[in-house]
């Protein structure tokens, strides 16, 4: 159960004067000791199991227990190694379990008894996880497809991105942006805080520049589109909308669980897979005053959870899948449902590969129409 402390799945809606007196370092630290508990409380107080997500605690366990015995026609083996984070890849491997009809998915297991191999490390790769990522590669079966192996694991990171990016078709902010002109500048590694400033051509070590895009719609809000791609599908996220520049979650004014992706935005995010060998990613878009998308983002290890203002709205403990969101909420989504689109892609991927072809569950997903 290492991944319970790991983790620190926090749930921070506490009755009352709870929650602000548990509003600092101790508190959080004491939330973190007293979390396997917490799904009891939940119980207590009237949250039935339906509603209590991936949490540390007897349900969770129960759960994973069952995940265990599984007999599906595909097994997935998610290889994070040793991190000195948060771990993504424990929810994510339940969240396979709990919603596919295909696929058991397993962390760090024996990568020679997987059908499908999935690197699924905070990037850039640290170097301890990367010699261990590659150690665990050597025993995959020959033939055995690999997401997001290393050889592209940190391509996003790597100089001269945008270029080839941009070479490729996929419309990027400019890598080289003018003295004197709004840049956004960014520090090493996905987690670097950006600054938006006027760009004076001095960068230090690691930093990156690129020329500002200015997205503010009508109404004076930026907004912040996100879109997922697996195996090749792209699925749309959310809209997030802010008056700050940089959009997130701190400046959150708008939240808009769906949205249609155009032919042109998936042909973008397509590109970018292509470009970068990447079978699992998110990017994030912007509209330049054309309307079209710009991408300003690539992330191989986005957070899988949904935020927590999205569980208290559905009276939900615990932390769920962010591509669960529509369903949760009783929303219509133009693409279809993400987990469905999830098997399609890896049934379309193995089936072919795999001699005979192991039959799937009655009534399971069947490959979609390219």
């Amino acid at each position: 159960m290492r991944w319970i402390w790991s983790e620190q799945v926090r749930d921070s809606r506490l009755p009352g004067r709870w929650e602000q007196r548990l509003e600092s370092r101790a508190g959080w630290r004491l939330r973190r000791w007293a979390s396997p508990v917490q799904p009891l409380a939940w119980l207590a107080t009237g949250t039935p199991p339906s509603r209590q997500g991936y949490a540390p605690g007897p349900l969770t366990a129960l759960r994973t227990a069952h995940h265990r015995r599984l007999d599906r026609a595909y097994r997935l083996c998610l290889l994070e190694g040793p991190s000195t984070g948060p771990r993504f890849s424990p929810v994510t491997a339940y969240w396979v379990n709990e919603r596919s009809r295909v696929v058991r998915a397993e962390v760090d297991g024996d990568p020679a008894e997987a059908d499908l191999v999935w690197v699924h490390a905070q990037d850039p790769l640290a170097p301890a996880a990367r010699a261990w990522v590659e150690r665990a590669l050597e025993r995959v079966r020959p033939g055995t497809p690999v997401v997001n192996p290393p050889s592209a694991y940190d391509s996003y990171h790597l100089p001269g991105t945008f270029e080839r990016l941009r070479a490729a078709g996929v419309r990027v902010p400019d890598p080289e942006p003018r003295v004197g002109e709004l840049a956004v500048v960014k520090g090493p590694g996905q987690a670097s805080r950006k600054e938006l400033r006027r760009f004076d051509g001095v960068l230090g070590p690691g930093e990156r520049a690129f020329a500002y895009v200015d997205a503010r719609s009508r109404d004076g809000l930026h907004r912040r589109w996100r879109a997922f791609s697996w195996l090749g599908t792209v699925h749309a996220g959310d809209v997030l909308a802010s008056r700050h520049w940089e959009v997130g979650l701190g400046s959150l004014e708008v939240h808009e669980p769906v949205f249609a992706l155009s032919a042109d935005d998936e042909e973008q995010v397509r590109r970018v897979g292509e470009v970068l060998g990447l079978g699992w990613f998110c990017v994030d878009l912007v509209r330049g005053p054309d309307g079209l998308a710009v991408v300003t983002d690539v992330n191989v290890y986005p957070t899988p959870v949904i935020a927590a203002f999205v569980d208290r709205r559905l009276d939900c403990r615990g932390r769920w899948h962010f591509l669960d969101t529509p369903a949760r909420m009783g929303l219509a989504e133009p693409q279809g449902r993400f987990w469905a689109r999830f098997d399609d892609a890896v049934v379309r991927l193995l089936r072919p590969r795999l001699s005979p072809a192991p039959p799937l569950p009655t009534g399971a997903p069947c490959p979609s129409s390219p």
